[in-house]
């Protein structure tokens, strides 16, 4: 189900691309320079290794990515950071912590972006990369002596989106991303944090047009 959630917001993204693709505006004059886009994003993050992560599963993500090239580049730099969480309390074990608990994941990533369409309403996107993924679960929610066990693994990742653009600079859209390759062990379980993700964007373009 969740796969297919995330296939459909991609499907969604391409199909909405097509007619920028074939009916993309008049260029602007070109110019030399750097232009990037700083986008923010809030959205849902599915992970995968479900018997592994459950309860914890299903988790709010918060980000920010930013990318950016010489202005007559389609390929992007892109430099992204983003945390997710869930916190319920458990009865059963989770990783050996009870009660209160709180997960969350922190990630870095490294990579590029192709922006086929550089002048148009509707900007499609693809990329890749490295990720550095930081988890932690954390116990005894707001008391001072509460203990946390934290891992960090290396990983990619692939996201594919589109965006729209509101007047000269701002943007609206969706994305989608997965991370794949992780590798976690916590109280001697071995698992992963791969995942599946799906975002709204909202940001902004920058720099020479």
């Amino acid at each position: 189900m969740r796969a297919s959630i995330c296939a459909a917001a991609l499907l969604a993204a391409a199909l909405g691309a097509l007619p920028s693709l074939a009916q993309e505006e008049a260029p602007a004059p070109e110019s030399s320079g750097t232009s990037g886009n700083t986008q923010f994003l809030i959205g849902e993050r599915y992970m995968t290794d479900e018997d592994f992560w459950e309860p914890f599963d299903t988790q709010m993500m918060f980000g920010v990515e930013v990318d950016f090239a010489p202005a007559k580049s389609p390929i992007h730099v892109a430099l992204a950071g983003s945390f997710s969480t869930d916190d319920t309390r458990v009865t059963v074990p989770f990783h050996g912590a009870t009660g209160d608990v709180r997960v969350g994941l922190a990630e870095f990533s490294a990579g590029f972006l192709w922006h086929p369409v550089r002048h148009g309403i509707v900007r499609p996107y693809i990329g890749g990369g490295a990720v550095l993924l930081g988890a932690s679960i954390d116990t005894d929610i707001g008391s001072f002596f509460g203990d946390s066990d934290t891992d960090t693994s290396f990983g990619f990742y692939g996201n594919a989106g589109v965006f729209f653009k509101v007047g000269e600079s701002f943007n609206i859209g969706v994305d989608g991303r997965i991370v794949r390759g992780t590798d976690f062990d916590f109280s001697g379980i071995s698992g992963d944090a791969d995942y599946e993700q799906v975002a709204m964007l909202l940001g902004f373009s920058w720099g020479k047009k």
